[in-house]
């Protein structure tokens, strides 16, 4: 006859049975632990990654930090007095040369010059011999530009031609296209009219006088 058994085999079983809701919080607590681990992981990988964009991407053979882009220098247009800067004509010596085939036209011309202020130097046709098809062509150094400027209003329409004189006067060469110096009235409301000008260094260069190779520098000339 058998008998079931006792002591402490039997009080052995019993203590390793598990609670069941002991099994379920072990297996809430593993997943939550998984889960916060992976949300930390991903945040690490996003953050590389923005820092990786940030720099420029790290590739592309150089350096990744993009230059910024170059401030604009100004450029700001003022109202300014053409005749601002500009010689009186008594201090501007000029040649008066005929560029055309009109007989005396040079000497009619200097003598009106004249009356207005100028300082008259040599009177006779284009040592260049060449055809002048503009109004004029007024020939000048670096050191003359202003009279030139300044001439430019007395013959409208003519030419500023750099023929690289080392001094201040020029040379005023009548072309075809020539019939009267301008009246005083007219130099004086076109020397006086207020004119948009760009400046700044922003601004693009000014056209200048016409540099002329093969134009020789005239020299010095008396003054009359």
């Amino acid at each position: 006859m058998s008998t079931t058994p006792t002591g402490p085999r039997a009080a052995s079983r019993h203590r390793r049975r598990r609670n069941p809701a002991t099994s379920i919080v072990l297996v809430v607590v593993g997943m939550v632990v998984l889960f916060a681990a992976g949300f930390g992981l991903s945040v690490i990988i996003r953050g590389a990654a923005s820092d990786t964009d940030a720099n420029g991407g790290g590739g592309g053979g150089g350096g990744g930090t993009s230059s910024p882009s170059p401030t604009p220098l100004p450029c700001v247009t003022v109202t300014v007095t053409p005749g601002a800067g500009l010689p009186n004509p008594s201090s501007v010596t000029t040649n008066i040369f005929n560029g055309t085939d009109r007989a005396g036209l040079a000497a009619t011309t200097a003598e009106d010059l004249q009356t207005r202020g100028f300082i008259i130097g040599t009177i006779d046709n284009d040592p260049l011999g060449r055809a002048v098809s503009a109004t004029a062509e007024i020939r000048h150094g670096p050191a003359g530009l202003a009279a030139a400027q300044l001439m430019t209003y007395y013959v409208p329409g003519a030419v500023l031609v750099d023929d690289a004189r080392t001094d201040a006067t020029i040379d005023t060469v009548l072309g075809q296209a020539f019939t009267t110096v301008a009246s005083q009235a007219e130099v004086d409301a076109a020397l006086l009219a207020p004119s948009p000008s760009a400046s700044g260094p922003g601004c693009p260069s000014p056209t200048g006088s016409v540099p002329d190779p093969s134009i020789e520098p005239t020299g010095t000339i008396p003054s009359a």
